[in-house]
């Protein structure tokens, strides 16, 4: 074996097995960023540049074989092809690719970096076939921590008050080690979008979310020593909604409370749109009951609501149209879903262009709630959508821990937890590494 080869293998050595969420002290290794995750950033590409900061190859993750070398900031183009990938359009046989960088002298603390379409990452990269399609999917592989210095500007604004953000930044922490086997499928543990967390590498790290999240290091939410499901959303509209209203499973720390979101933007909203354009969305849905004639939904009232169609902030949990052809009962999910609105927190009201009562209500008996009778609407009559929230209501709302900050003890550091034990309630928050 030739010295070429040699020294990419100790460098392949290094950076592919997981040392670099750890510090060394004497005989023991003592984690510092938290255990690694492999985070889907791109999937199923066709093609994609990479480069580093620092001389860089292109490695055969399952042989180990030197594809390539290559300068600092030199862009290599990877694509796919029937049968393994095309350096620089140049066939190799590979079943994965790792992107490999040559640091001299490598700590966690390199400001050195791997790019991905541009995109700064840290950690390492590697490059694996899409599982189920014709493309390839792109891995960024880092500790714990240092991925949550990506996500947290995208979920929170890191200008808001610091106990806020450390409140997100616990709950980020939480959700990510709790479904840290979401993709395992896909072949990596996270991906980058709204599915998982929003995760966009270095160019989405901000100095004062970093402050936060190394402020809470490896702090997470626990319930009965467990990791929990630590859901958030931007605003509730008043009032946050127990886990069995939103999905079909109970959790005891998901209940409803009340919230502190009244200065949100979100906090009250309206969509209009013509009985002729909901009859299309219907219809475009997929389900033919004609036009429609009438909607029985419990009329919004203040919480803690008990109608037995809608959850206990008021959410709708499902509403019934009556059409001229056939009637469908929709969850407020799908509903929400059908006609893109920000939230299941609403009510649905008929009116004429120049308002007038256009629907009579009465009492639905076999139904046993209000029953909204569009009374002869044409067409052109709008159905106005009033509404609350942005979000699925579910745990940490940040709009109202942002506002939990504001009047936080001047000085009082760890405020984030009361923050906390309000939204997720009977938690623990302990120290996980």
């Amino acid at each position: 074996m030739n010295r070429h080869m040699v020294k990419w293998l100790m460098v392949i050595a290094f950076f592919i097995f997981p040392l670099s969420g750890y510090a060394h002290s004497g005989n023991s290794a003592v984690p510092v960023f938290g255990p690694n995750l492999r985070v889907g950033i791109l999937t199923n590409q066709h093609s994609l540049e990479v480069s580093a900061d620092a001389k860089f190859a292109i490695v055969s993750t399952g042989t180990a074989k030197v594809l390539g070398d290559f300068a600092a900031q030199e862009p290599v183009t990877i694509a796919v092809r029937e049968s393994g990938f095309t350096v620089n359009g140049r066939p190799v046989e590979a079943t994965g690719l790792a992107v490999v960088m040559n640091k001299a002298h490598s700590t966690v603390y390199s400001e050195q970096y791997l790019y991905a379409n541009k995109r700064r990452y840290r950690g390492d990269l590697s490059i694996q076939r899409t599982i189920g399609k014709p493309g390839m999917t792109v891995i960024n592989t880092l500790p714990v921590e240092q991925y949550l210095y990506g996500v947290i500007k995208n979920e929170i604004s890191p200008e808001w008050p610091m106990e806020a953000v450390k409140a997100q930044a616990v709950a980020a922490r939480t959700y990510a080690l709790a479904n840290s086997n979401k993709h395992t499928a896909d072949g990596f543990e996270l991906c980058a979008t709204t599915d998982c967390q929003v995760y966009g590498g270095r160019e989405s790290e901000a100095p004062k979310a970093i402050k936060a999240v190394d402020a809470t290091r490896g702090l997470v939410l626990t319930y009965k020593g467990k990791l929990i499901s630590a859901y958030f959303h931007s605003s509730s509209g008043g009032y946050t909604e127990n886990s069995e209203n939103v999905w079909s499973a109970k959790q005891p720390y998901l209940r409803g409370v009340a919230d502190f979101d009244q200065n949100s933007p979100y906090y009250t909203w309206e969509e209009k749109l013509t009985l002729a354009e909901l009859d299309q969305a219907i219809s475009k849905a997929g389900y033919n009951i004609g036009y429609l004639q009438a909607v029985e939904l419990s009329p919004l009232s203040s919480p803690p609501v008990a109608s037995f169609d809608r959850g206990v902030s008021g959410r709708v949990k499902s509403v019934y149209f009556k059409g001229t052809t056939g009637n469908i009962q929709l969850t407020g999910t799908q509903l929400r879903n059908m006609l893109n609105l920000k939230s299941t927190l609403f009510d649905i009201t008929i009116s004429k262009e120049h308002p007038q009562p256009a629907m009579s209500v009465y009492a639905s008996k076999d139904r046993k709630k209000s029953h909204t009778q569009l009374a002869a609407g044409k067409p052109t009559d709008f159905v106005v959508i009033t509404g609350f929230g942005w979000g699925h209501g579910l745990g940490l709302s940040q709009w109202g821990a942002k506002a939990m900050a504001e009047k936080a003890p001047p000085g009082n550091t760890e405020y984030f937890k009361d923050i906390l034990k309000h939204y997720y309630q009977d938690v623990e928050i302990k120290k996980a590494y």
